[in-house]
């Protein structure tokens, strides 16, 4: 791929936003970023982007969404790239982004050798929608330090500040969702805070929060308070870790 592309990055998490717009900025790429599947649509309307990289849930117009909504305005006229950015790793959540109309996937958490190994693939043309899946490697250790400072670099302290405060008020309403029986809330709110985690590197959260969010998927709560507390529990021994190995006060 080369460095005159335009892309549009798609993605309503703020913590996520900065830590890829600092990857492509890191590849030497230029983009833009909006926050949700109806910006995406108003800004292509405006600029003609070469690739757009969809965050696939998000308020106000999620990923597939969007994309169905471009694909119909640009007919048979244009073909904008879009690839979908995913924390999913289903068969069936894959295969509804290309029925959606997108290109080509990346799972969460995106490394940058695999953002710029699929940039170069769907400009050159060869979208063969093979997903990159990982198995993530559990630590005993509750933070991914090489993770971290590979995504924030310089802007640790910014990026870890907001995450914090971003999912201490997350995991609030998480608690509040579980109390009060909200299935479809709870999937929803499991599912960002592990995405998010999961790029910082914050690995001691996730197996409840992944549990959670399968629970809220089926509509089945039973056992969802005990591990509301757990990822709480975990959240502050994360809190705990940072502060200790980061030195960092503000933590």
């Amino acid at each position: 791929m080369t460095p005159d592309k335009l892309i549009l990055l798609v993605e309503d998490n703020m913590v996520n936003q900065k830590i890829a717009m600092r990857q492509l900025q890191k590849l030497g790429y230029r983009a833009d970023a909006v926050t949700n599947g109806r910006e995406a649509v108003d800004a292509l309307e405006r600029i003609p982007y070469d690739i757009v990289l969809m965050d696939c849930q998000m308020p106000v117009m999620d990923g597939y969404e969007a994309t169905a909504e471009i694909r119909r305005r640009e007919g048979q006229a244009a073909h904008t790239i879009i690839v979908a950015m995913t924390a999913n790793a289903l068969r069936g959540d894959r295969e509804k982004c290309i029925a959606a109309g997108m290109d080509d996937y990346i799972p969460k958490p995106v490394k940058s050798e695999d953002l710029l190994e699929i940039l170069d693939r769907v400009v050159a043309g060869s979208t063969t929608k093979e997903s990159f899946h990982r198995v993530e490697e559990e630590d005993s250790a509750p933070v991914n330090m090489d993770r971290l400072h590979e995504v924030m670099g310089e802007e640790l302290v910014e990026i870890l500040d907001i995450y914090l405060r971003q999912t201490s008020e997350n995991l609030q309403k998480l608690a509040a969702a579980i109390e009060a029986g909200d299935a479809c809330e709870v999937e929803l709110i499991a599912h960002n805070c592990a995405g998010t985690s999961a790029n910082c590197g914050i690995v001691a959260v996730l197996q409840a929060l992944r549990e959670l969010e399968r629970m809220g998927r089926e509509g089945s709560l039973d056992g969802a308070a005990a591990l509301g507390r757990q990822v709480l529990s975990e959240f502050q021994r994360v809190e705990v870790f940072l502060r200790a190995n980061l030195s960092l006060t503000a933590v």
